[in-house]
């Protein structure tokens, strides 16, 4: 045997377990579409409204090419624009810090 692969056994042997966690865990947080959630949020809140986007950017003063860009992933709006999505869908904005485990279970 070579001492390359002598090398290469006794790494693999020692190699930690939580190491290999850790990469997958951040691997999951790269994967991680905070745009996505949002979008798909507001889409799905203002159709349950029955709201349209022109109506929406009626209410909150945020122009209907802005909510459509943010609805397709577009732009990511800052918490100051998300609190008059809000306000103009009759919502509360809430963050919440959640464990990576617990967002991707929904």
């Amino acid at each position: 045997m070579s001492d390359f692969q002598s090398y290469l056994d006794k790494a693999l042997k020692n190699l930690d377990v939580n190491a290999t966690k850790k990469e997958d865990d951040y691997l999951q947080m790269i994967d991680y579409d905070i745009a996505k959630e949002i979008s798909e949020l507001l889409v799905s809140v203002r159709k349950e409204l029955n709201i349209s986007q022109k109506q929406l950017s009626q209410k909150t003063g945020i122009p209907q090419a802005n909510i459509s860009k943010i609805e397709n992933g577009k732009y990511l709006p800052s918490l100051l624009i998300l609190k008059r999505l809000c306000d103009g869908l009759g919502k509360k904005l809430v963050v919440d810090f959640v464990d990576f485990e617990e967002n991707l279970e929904d």
